[in-house]
């Protein structure tokens, strides 16, 4: 471990700051309380100058971390989509009449959920800073079991509203949790690859679910418990078992990683340096917090999350849509089950595109909205007799997650600091809430039905406005870097490589500890050195 004696101090708490000067650098190194900085400073600390790793060891760690992570996080992602889509899944199977329920109400049971969404996201933001997140979010998916089965207990619309309020609430630190353990792991571009895979699950989901409605189908309707009753109680049930699974299994970060070894952990700190957005800090800042809001990027990410999700209606309109379009109970739940294949293919085809083309996220963005803005124009207007031609344009309406994945996984990617961090994923996911469900769902009004001219032209309006959203942050971005570049240039100078932390030993004396800044949990606009991915 590098270090460099200091005078004794009772109490390292205050910020210091230095400048040494040569030809071509000018050397800021930051002394810091060690409590708050990266919580891997220590474990990165004497390393910062080593070699890069070998490309076989990293291939084979990321192997490693693929095999211990990725099966949990698509387990999750699969039971949150059922879940969350567990009313659309219920609506032909009995929760309507049996909780006597108008059009107007199973509306605003969807809407209940990302109202509890927006209200907890703030405090889930907060509290997953504070502590363990993987402990948190397992916390999370037990609740959110609980409030699951509930609502099979329910007989109105008090209750049901009541449950998926709930619902919401434990639910709305999944995605940010998520995003932030992802990158604790991988390099921007793998973490892009690995959030487009979970996002993927979602279309599995989709078919899993539909297999569920269709095996419950075949209950009687009559006998108790009822078939949407049933549906809850198998999803609650399987939630509860992840919840233990994730208590057991998932880590916090790369230091409390119980599968990995000692070097193994240091390696992976190593390898994600490159993205120069730390790892994670225990401590809220104020200053980051205020970042956060006074930063246009965060602003453009919130205003396209607003608008981009208007389609979540489908999600739980999707089985009246089709049962729409003239088939029976039965035939619904069959014909629901393809309705995921069209995310699986666009997400995977994605996925290989953005591992060859690494800085292309915003450019697989627009094209994700291009497909399903020409499947809306064929709802609105292909024959009412083209049922197979209806069926397949709504299913390849779902492509656009492409378009939504690679922007959030670009929000996880452009923002430094761990609090600012943090918080511009909760303003992010404030925008999902309001568009996916509280707007989505209200517009689909029984008087639109059959053919919904009014929900979908308002969707294509939402997606011309996705492209854009997308070309202005594509641009800003890209304008930022080269301000960078320029900067650079004019300055003559290299970027500060490295600061020191204080850390007290055994015997109360200070030492100052080497580590990379990036570790020092700045933001992105205090790191000169950033440059952001597009």
């Amino acid at each position: 471990m590098s270090s460099e004696p200091v005078r004794k101090e009772p109490t390292p708490s205050v910020t210091e700051k230095a400048s040494i000067s040569d030809d071509k650098r000018s050397v800021s190194y930051v002394a810091q309380d060690e409590r708050v900085v990266d919580v891997v400073a220590g474990l990165i600390a004497g390393h910062g100058e080593e070699a890069d790793l070998d490309p076989q060891v990293s291939h084979d760690l990321r192997r490693k971390l693929d095999r211990n992570m990725i099966p949990m996080l698509c387990i999750l992602y699969i039971l949150q989509f059922i879940d969350k889509n567990s009313l659309g899944s219920s609506s032909i199977l009995g929760i309507i009449p049996d909780n006597h329920l108008t059009t107007n109400q199973f509306n605003n049971l969807s809407t209940a959920f990302y109202a509890g969404y927006i209200v907890f996201v703030g405090p889930h933001a907060w509290l997953m800073q504070r502590f363990h997140i993987a402990k948190y979010i397992a916390t999370n998916i037990g609740l959110w079991s609980v409030f699951l089965g509930l609502q099979a207990t329910c007989h109105s619309y008090g209750g049901l509203f009541a449950c998926r309020f709930l619902l919401g609430a434990s639910e709305s630190c999944i995605t940010s949790g998520i995003m932030t353990i992802m990158t604790m792991f991988y390099t921007r571009v793998e973490s892009t690859q690995r959030i487009s895979w979970t996002f993927m699950c979602n279309g599995v989901a989709s078919i899993i679910a539909a297999f569920i409605s269709f095996g419950v189908a075949h209950t009687k309707a009559t006998a108790r418990p009822h078939q949407w009753q049933w549906f809850m109680i198998i999803v609650s049930t399987l939630s509860l078992l992840v919840s233990g699974l994730y208590f057991w299994r998932m880590p916090d970060n790369p230091a409390t990683a119980r599968f990995l070894t000692e070097q193994e952990k240091i390696d992976v700190v190593k390898r994600i340096r490159i993205n120069q957005n730390g790892i994670e800090t225990k401590v809220w800042k104020r200053y980051q917090f205020i970042e956060a809001f006074t930063d246009p990027k965060t602003w453009m990410f919130f205003l396209f999350a607003c608008v981009a999700n208007l389609v979540g209606g489908i999600g739980v309109m999707f089985n009246i849509i089709i049962k729409g379009f003239g088939f029976n109970t039965l035939e619904t739940t069959a014909l629901s089950i393809p309705l995921g294949a069209a995310m699986v293919i666009t997400i995977t085809i994605g996925t290989i595109l953005i591992k060859y083309f690494p800085n292309s996220r915003c450019l697989l963005g627009i094209i994700g909205f291009i497909l399903p803005s020409i499947c809306i124009f064929l709802l609105i207007f292909l024959p009412w007799s083209n049922k197979t031609g209806l069926l397949i344009a709504l299913y390849l309406i779902t492509s656009n997650t492409l378009g939504f994945i690679m922007i959030l996984s670009l929000v996880a990617v452009v923002f430094a600091g761990h609090t600012k961090k943090m918080t511009c994923n909760a303003i992010f996911l404030v925008g999902y809430s309001i568009g996916d469900q509280m707007l989505s769902s209200q517009f689909w009004k029984e008087k639109y039905r059959p053919r919904n001219v009014v929900p979908w032209s308002i969707l294509l309006a939402s997606f011309a406005f996705d492209v854009l959203m997308i070309s202005v942050i594509w641009w800003y971005l890209a304008r930022e870097n080269r301000r960078r570049d320029a900067e650079k240039l004019a300055s003559g100078k290299e970027y500060d490589e490295f600061g020191f932390i204080k850390h007290i030993q055994e015997d109360g004396s200070v030492v100052k500890l080497k580590v990379p800044i990036q570790f020092l949990d700045i933001t992105d606009l205090e790191n000169k050195a950033f440059r952001y991915p597009h």
